[in-house]
């Protein structure tokens, strides 16, 4: 890859004076980028991306789990103030895992001394195309069948609903959730097109095309959400193309530094601020990492995670279970949110302990169907 550093090494040769220090520091950058990119492709397993994996499915749960009782009948209104509460501690305890998701993937199959054929992009593609056609269908079964009670109030699955299901997943009108299965499929599409990007980019070129992509995809929708316009964005993606490029570039190019910090919480902050003001339709909705505000804080939560939780990961057997398990984790724990929901009275229920039961059921009960479900004839490597 070519870096600015390196160019400027060599220009300080013929310019001289004080621009020798430029250089050095330029190749010590270079150095700095190569370095990580052979431990990245050297290394079996990075011990710190094992970890972001684990936690990043446990803060999802968490949040889903209050969410879940939000979203509960009556609830959030005979309890305003917690869930007024949980609404901006959500924010700095999970809104950051999905971007860092995507950040982690860019930065392994965006790098180029990794092998990624076409044929192996291929098969990442059919993982997502796989577990949408099986998990991700039955999800839709099952949300077909619950708004469509029969005239007796009682739910049956019948011949044209399983079409209307169908129709669902190809729309992507599934559970809220899988909107990261799609985006993955996505990535994996363009792929192919970015790598030789990203291989010949320069420094400079590849952070312009990161705040370009942050900008147009996810700001302009977020402005156009706050502001109640219609900005035009010029180019028809989503913002995990901007999580996607971000992972590889700060993998390679940033330091946890004053910077970064400042820029991170000073997003934080604004992402919380409509839940903190209860600003009606935006409460909730401009920390969603679509909208791309929480993305300096998902960057700040990325570099901080490499810098305290780069240790062997086999010192942790539970941390590395739910890493191996994460996937399937995120997939599969919203199921059990919405039994909780179906099943029990929630009213007579102290709310609290319901999140922390749906909390743990979902860890520990997503845990259990997919170790099953890798019994199952195609499942084995895909969850």
């Amino acid at each position: 890859m070519r870096d600015e550093g390196g160019r400027a090494g060599r220009d300080a040769h013929v310019r001289g004076g004080g621009e020798v220090h430029e250089g050095l520091q330029g190749r010590v950058v270079a150095l700095l980028a190569q370095t990580r990119r052979f431990s990245l492709t050297d290394r079996r397993t990075i011990d710190w991306f094992e970890w972001a994996r684990a936690l990043g499915a446990l803060a999802v749960v968490a949040l889903h789990a209050m969410r879940a009782t939000e979203l509960a009948p009556g609830l959030a209104a005979a309890h305003p103030s917690l869930f007024w509460v949980e609404g901006i501690v959500q924010i700095p305890l999970a809104r950051w895992a999905v971007p860092v998701f995507f950040m982690m993937s860019g930065a392994l199959i965006l790098d180029p001394g990794r092998e990624m054929p076409l044929r192996k992009v291929g098969r990442y593609i059919w993982r997502m195309a796989f577990i949408l056609l099986t998990v991700g269908f039955a999800f839709c079964l099952m949300e077909t069948v619950a708004k469509n009670p029969g005239p007796t109030g009682a739910y049956a699955l019948t011949p044209p609903m399983v079409g209307t299901a169908f129709l669902h997943l190809l729309q992507g009108k599934s559970w809220d959730h899988l909107w990261y299965l799609y985006a993955l499929m996505g990535l994996y599409l363009m792929t192919p097109v970015l790598r030789p990007f990203v291989r010949d980019a320069s420094r400079r070129e590849l952070g312009l095309a990161v705040l370009l992509a942050w900008v147009l995809l996810a700001l302009v929708p977020a402005a156009n959400l706050v502001l109640g316009v219609r900005l035009y964005r010029f180019v028809t993606l989503d913002a995990s193309v901007a999580y996607y490029l971000a992972g590889y570039y700060a993998y390679n190019y940033l330091e946890l530094d004053w910077r970064v910090v400042a820029v991170g919480l000073a997003s934080l902050a604004l992402a919380c601020l409509p839940n903190a003001l209860s600003l009606g339709s935006l409460a909730g909705v401009l920390s969603l990492p679509q909208y791309g505000v929480i993305m300096p804080y998902a960057l700040l939560v990325f570099l901080l995670l490499r810098r305290a939780l780069d240790v062997p990961i086999e010192r942790h057997p539970v941390v590395r279970a739910l890493a191996r398990d994460s996937f399937g984790i995120y997939l599969i724990h919203p199921l059990f949110g919405h039994l909780a929901i179906w099943f029990l009275d929630c009213q007579v229920l102290y709310v609290p302990a319901l999140q922390v039961g749906i909390f743990a059921v979902g860890v520990l009960g997503s845990v259990v169907l997919t170790r099953a479900l890798r019994l199952l004839p195609g499942f084995r490597d895909k969850i």
